[in-house]
């Protein structure tokens, strides 16, 4: 079984300094990203599964209906694989609900005026968030007991949670060491991947203009977001 960790902003200096070591396994380092003009999270992981730039075709939708883009499965890597397990993946079969609940609350925590009413919004944009993350995390630590021969489980809540809380340290701490155990819970061969990191504007949180990988098989030096297709297929 071939599983991949996929996690949306996972920031490299941040797997560095809180030591997230499962996370970093034996090989790590940035992914490169520059072929695209802007890292958008639906671009990059449509992208990763079909091993080619899909930044045109995806903004070609417009900022809306870019959310509820649903590549066909022979349209990606994972038909290569017999019984193939995708958690929530963009792109794929992404919960567009939450996402829009998600950016519903962004929206009305820079639209309110005070900030009583900004700490209620935030309160709020996190519980969400941080209860969506337990619900994938339980559904992909019980998908690894089952007969699957690729598994992947994408984790939203670094890059949900950043975006308004990257510049508290305990916060955003706390986030990777539940993401670094997860890690070490996976006893199979795995790769961690995320789209793109993280940096900080003041107390809030953008994308980086490169992303992260780790495996404990290969160093994979500056891979390409669009090269992971290949390198899984040779995994088989």
């Amino acid at each position: 079984m071939i599983t991949v960790l996929a996690i949306d902003a996972l920031e490299y200096t941040l797997v560095e300094k809180f030591d997230c070591n499962n996370l970093k396994q034996k090989y790590y380092g940035k992914t490169n990203i520059s072929e695209f003009s802007e890292p958008r999270t639906m671009v990059l992981w449509s992208s990763f599964m079909t091993g080619k730039n899909m930044e045109k075709e995806i903004l070609a939708k417009g900022d809306k209906e870019m959310w509820n883009t649903r590549l066909d499965i022979k349209d990606t890597f994972f038909d290569q694989f017999e019984n193939p397990k995708i958690i929530d993946l963009p792109g794929f079969n992404y919960i567009t609900d939450q996402h829009d609940q998600e950016r519903k609350l962004l929206k009305e925590f820079f639209d309110v005026q005070s900030e009583e009413e900004k700490d209620q919004v935030r309160v709020e944009y996190n519980n969400l968030a941080f209860e969506h993350h337990r619900k994938i995390k339980e559904e992909f630590i019980e998908v690894l007991e089952a007969d699957h021969d690729f598994i992947l489980g994408y984790f939203s809540v670094a890059d949900v949670i950043g975006h308004l809380n990257f510049g508290n340290r305990t916060m955003m701490k706390m986030i990777y060491k539940d993401l670094d155990e997860i890690a070490g819970s996976l006893k199979n061969q795995f790769i961690v991947l995320s789209d793109h990191g993280m940096e900080q504007i003041g107390i809030f949180g953008d994308h980086s203009n490169y992303g992260f990988w780790s495996t404990d098989f290969k160093d994979l030096d500056n891979p390409g977001i669009t090269d992971f297709a290949e390198i899984i297929r040779e995994m088989r």
